[in-house]
């Protein structure tokens, strides 16, 4: 009798039957809030006695936690390499250059901020940290590991619904965390960041 009831009440209510549809339908069309990213970056050095470049491979899952303000947390690794020179004072107190070359992996957390979106473009700020173990001291009189992190600004162009790329300046400090002094050869570098996205 109540099943009825029940389908009698639906086959006379049509405009609650069709309201609902277009509600289903919007729920089913959100914007995906997953994102698989691949990127590259390249550094180069932005101090005189640090003359070290750093070529970046960076593989990355995230997550939309906060659409409103953009707000999107990435987990990963990233891969580097590193070549150059540095100048530093010796045991006879002079200063001294030293040839560098090192490869890097560690994992990495990536917070985005992504505010703004015109059309197919979003504009945004990226801050990403991690730790990276070296297959040898460096830079040298450094240490196996280091801090890297990385500061920066990106463009985002939509490629239909479900591709983006990301253009990106950066900034990026590497230390190994031990205060400052000839145990920390830290160095620094600014440079270009290219992401390809896949949401999901």
């Amino acid at each position: 009798m109540l099943i009825n009831l029940f389908l009698l009440f639906l086959c006379s209510n049509p405009i609650n039957a069709q309201n609902a549809a277009p509600t289903d339908s919007i729920k089913t069309e959100e914007h995906p809030v997953n994102f698989l990213e691949l990127g590259l970056e390249y550094y180069s050095p932005s101090h005189w006695n640090r003359q070290i470049k750093t070529v970046n491979i960076n593989g990355l899952v995230g997550k939309e936690f906060i659409r409103s303000i953009g707000l999107q947390i990435f987990v990963g690794v990233t891969i580097t390499h590193a070549w150059g020179n540095t100048i530093m004072v010796n045991e006879l107190l002079k200063e001294e250059q030293y040839e560098t070359s090192a490869i890097g992996i560690g994992p990495v957390i990536l917070f985005r901020l992504q505010p703004l979106t015109i059309s197919n473009f979003s504009f945004s700020i990226d801050a990403t940290g991690g730790i990276i173990l070296y297959n040898k001291s460096f830079p040298p009189r450094g240490d196996i590991y280091n801090f890297m992190l990385r500061l920066g600004g990106t463009i985002t162009f939509y490629i239909g619904d479900n591709f983006r790329i990301n253009l990106g300046l950066m900034r990026m400090h590497i230390s190994n965390g031990q205060g400052v002094g000839a145990f920390n050869p830290f160095y620094e570098g600014d440079g270009l960041s290219l992401n390809l996205s896949k949401q999901f």
